[in-house]
């Protein structure tokens, strides 16, 4: 990847007023959709599990933990992004973003993340001291822990920042149902397994990005059979706990789910594996470790419905 020329003031954006070229579109971009998405399946997993165990639950209770999970996700977004704004605007991969690119202000990044981690608190209040309290710890994790404290001071950064996923799927089951069933804890375990394979694969495949910003990710400052055996660990972890967790589910079909699990599972260990030796693997792993999650995800709530 060729050099890239950091905009003036190392990518600190002034106050100055949005550039008329800001769109809705815009600020959809810059609170990362997809992420959002993402943390909302996890959510709806543990409200689903909750559910098949209590027998019934409001429809609201549902609502509830998706639309809060949704909004503090968003609203971490704007945070991490604000924090990250200078070292985004050094990577290739990353300075068209918003704030680098200065489409969005810093202070309407903050007004925004504020409307929305303001708005999440509150929605997460309202469905229980317990979901108020996973996600409240959530937040602070991805926000203060992994982007202000660790990310730029150290490889394990992710997995510090790595609670978030099951505090998330632990949220959705508190929001519906007390205390957590032990399958949602270990497929909120399996979440946060999931995370560092899931973005040492992007790591990878972004190497020279994260290494000209100084980011001292596990690809970068690793050698390779570190890199292998951390990917490794994660990876059979995260099969393990999914497997197991899709076995105590339980239901027809268990079973089933149970070998195709393990069997996907076994095929993302393979790729992590062999990552640090073949880093062209890094793009089929990210594809591979997002589908897995996805459909592990999908399988658990399958089986409670």
């Amino acid at each position: 990847m060729a050099p890239l020329q950091v905009p003036p003031g190392n990518g600190t954006a002034s106050l100055q007023a949005v550039p008329s070229g800001t769109t809705l579109r815009t600020y959809l971009a810059f609170v990362k959709p997809h992420i959002d998405l993402t943390f909302v399946l996890v959510a709806l997993t543990g409200s689903m599990l909750a559910a098949a165990r209590s027998g019934s639950a409001p429809l609201w209770r549902f609502v509830g933990a998706a639309v809060a999970v949704g909004l503090l996700s968003a609203g971490a977004e704007c945070w991490t992004n604000l924090l990250d704004r200078d070292m985004d605007a050094a990577m290739a991969r990353t300075r068209r973003r918003a704030l680098p690119s200065r489409q969005i202000t810093v202070r309407s990044a903050v007004s925004l993340g504020a409307l929305l981690t303001g708005t999440g608190l509150v929605i997460a209040a309202a469905l229980g001291p317990l979901p108020l309290l996973f996600l409240g710890f959530a937040l602070l994790d991805n926000v203060v822990v992994y982007s202000a404290l660790t990310k730029r001071a150290t490889p394990w950064s992710i997995v510090l920042g790595s609670v978030v996923g099951p505090l998330t799927l632990w949220a959705g089951y508190a929001a519906v149902s007390v205390p957590v069933s032990a399958p949602a804890l270990l497929l909120g375990a399996m979440v946060a397994a999931w995370v560092p394979v899931h973005i040492w694969a992007i790591a990878t495949l972004y190497r020279d990005d994260y290494a000209r910003a100084g980011v001292p990710m596990a690809p970068v400052v690793w050698g390779r059979g570190a890199l292998a055996l951390g990917t490794s660990i994660s990876a059979l972890s995260m099969g393990a706990m999914a497997t197991g967790g899709t076995v105590l589910i339980g239901g027809p079909g268990a079973a089933w789910a149970a070998a195709a699990v393990a069997l996907l599972s076994a095929a993302v260990l393979a790729l992590s594996a062999m990552l640090p030796w073949h880093p062209r693997l890094a793009a089929r792993l990210v594809r591979l470790a997002t589908g897995y999650l996805v459909v592990v995800l999908l399988v658990a709530i399958g089986l409670a419905a």
